[in-house]
């Protein structure tokens, strides 16, 4: 797995202030460093969301031998907003790794998305009235419906409980036509625009593809629905 490091030098003042033969570092400020290089990792990945990091030990302090020390913080490119994050954080003098400091971060980042204010069944149209605003810890996977605006007209295609934020994912177009149901067939043909009569025989969504009966042809074709009453076939 790739991995992205932070250099960070520790202060002149650690330096000189270190004892004849050695130098204890707080496992506290090891922690900030470590702290550090998450923040940055979510920065630079583009994060501007509010966001909790916790780790899940605190850290001995390190005796370290006198001299010029330097600090290399180590994590994976992507931080995970689900499982733990490692974080490896060595330590050098003198330019030698003298020690190591593993850590595993807890990630937490909250964003407001829409959350459905009770239980919608799959095929009813949705509204403004059925969600609510929540801020909620997202999983950096799924995108999440921040606007009504996203999801007015479409239907859930699964069983969403209250409570539950959702995604996109989650929806599709109405069904618009229905088997037997007579249309107008938009037909395009090398550049020629005609229209016909036909009846579909097999329903679908808008965008979808249905097979559509020529009235006066009698053909099958394949056509694309338009709206709940046409259908455009391109030939």
């Amino acid at each position: 797995m790739k991995k992205i490091f932070f250099l960070v030098t520790l202060s002149v003042m650690l330096i000189l202030t270190a004892q004849a033969s050695a130098y204890t570092i707080r496992g506290a400020e090891i922690q900030s460093i470590a702290f550090d290089a998450v923040e940055r990792a979510l920065v630079e990945g583009g994060e501007t969301r509010r966001h909790e990091i916790i780790f899940k030990q605190n850290p001995p302090d390190v005796k370290l031998p006198e001299g010029i020390v330097d600090v290399k913080a180590e994590l994976p490119v992507h931080v995970s907003y689900v499982s733990l994050t490692p974080v490896r954080v060595v330590l050098f003098v003198n330019g030698r790794a003298n020690r190591t400091v593993t850590f595993t971060a807890s990630v937490k980042v909250y964003d407001a998305v829409l959350v459905a204010n009770h239980d919608l069944r799959i095929e009813v149209p949705v509204g403004a009235n059925d969600f609510h605003i929540a801020e909620i810890a997202v999983d950096g996977r799924n995108v999440y419906v921040k606007d009504i605006a996203e999801i007015v007209g479409l239907v859930p295609h699964r069983y969403i409980r209250a409570g539950s934020p959702v995604t996109l994912a989650y929806f599709q177009q109405p069904v618009a036509v229905n088997s037997g149901q007579r249309v107008n067939i938009i037909i395009n043909y090398h550049g020629i625009r005609a229209t016909a009569k036909g009846i579909v025989m097999t329903r679908g969504r808008i965008g979808s593809l249905v097979k559509v009966k020529n009235e006066t042809s009698e053909k099958i074709l394949t056509a694309k629905v338009i709206d709940a009453n046409t259908v455009e076939v391109s030939m």
